[in-house]
């Protein structure tokens, strides 16, 4: 995934920078930006706008009668992979 293609993905939910870094636990809207602004965006990024967008599917299909929350599951389920990026500085 491009950069680009991650500014519109945001911009098409109405999220602001400061959105997407609350979802992702990002510290530096400055990390949004470089990323926004690359050619590449880290894997495990890219993998938590899959999640995020299987989520908000999730939630439609659901009439959103029972609302699951993207921050908790995409970090629920990125923690182990943080957790290795963080150990061996391999992403």
């Amino acid at each position: 995934m491009r950069g680009s293609e991650l500014k519109v993905w945001r911009e098409k939910r109405g999220w602001t920078q400061a959105d997407l870094m609350q979802e992702l636990e990002i510290g530096s809207r400055q990390t949004v930006t470089t990323w926004e602004a690359s050619d590449r965006i880290p894997r495990t990024i890219e993998l938590a706008v899959i999640a995020l967008d299987q989520v908000e599917a999730c939630n439609r299909r659901n009439g959103y009668k029972q609302q699951f929350s993207p921050t908790t599951i995409a970090n629920s389920w990125f923690t182990p992979v943080k957790e290795h990026v963080a150990a061996t500085g391999v992403e």
